[in-house]
């Protein structure tokens, strides 16, 4: 992306570009950021906070530039979950990742109850749609039939909705080809009629994570 695209209705004091689609800016009230697409993963207010934000979009890149642009956390993944380990604590003093966290001089200025047992439960959901997805004998091909919402493509439809398919095992074909779609294949009707099932499933898995907000 460009900078333009990146820093779109933001307005800042000064700006540039720090690593692929990466842009670190400065707010008019002195809060410097480090936005990454079009979020804002870190921020540096002048009262020495430094604020973490995946934005819901638990990727590498993401952890990577957090890891990166800052040095009073390690972030980690660890089956599934993201843990922080402020840089000043022994490495067994590992915190649940959560968006939003603060942290100034080694302390987290906002503890909340982990959500870790509620992404735990999601992946086992996650896990168990695509080995049903994987065992099917033939997929089910996109029609009028299918879940209405996911018919209309690769919108936010909401945690709401995408966990009731995962609660009922519901697979159809359009929430196949938007998961195929969201990986990065611009004509998902080749790899869906070849039935190369571990793509399928691996982009299953991939959607269902990042729409919900987990790591992937």
């Amino acid at each position: 992306m460009r900078k333009s695209e990146i820093m779109e209705g933001v307005e800042c004091e000064s700006s540039k570009i720090v690593a692929n689609n990466t842009v670190a800016y400065i707010r008019k009230d002195g809060t410097r950021v480090i936005r990454l697409h079009h979020t804002d993963v870190l921020e540096f207010p002048k009262t020495g906070e430094v604020v973490f934000n995946s934005g819901g979009w638990k990727t590498v890149t993401t952890k990577d530039r957090m890891n990166e642009f800052q040095n009073v956390a390690t972030i980690i993944q660890d089956r599934g979950l993201w843990y922080l380990f402020p840089s000043n604590k022994n490495k067994s003093a590992r915190i649940p990742y959560f968006d939003g966290i603060i942290i100034k001089d080694g302390k987290i200025l906002n503890p909340v109850d982990s959500h870790h047992d509620v992404e735990q439960i999601l992946l086992k959901k996650i896990q168990k749609y695509c080995t049903e997805l994987k065992t099917l004998q033939r997929l089910p091909v996109p029609s009028g039939g299918d879940c209405f919402m996911c018919q209309f493509g690769d919108t936010n439809m909401g945690d709401d909705h995408l966990i009731s398919h995962l609660d009922e095992l519901y697979i159809h074909g359009s929430l196949i080809f938007n998961a195929l779609k969201h990986v990065g294949y611009t004509d998902p009707s080749v790899i869906f009629h070849m039935d190369i099932r571990d793509s399928i499933v691996r982009a299953v898995r991939k959607y269902f994570k990042a729409k919900l907000g987990l790591a992937s």
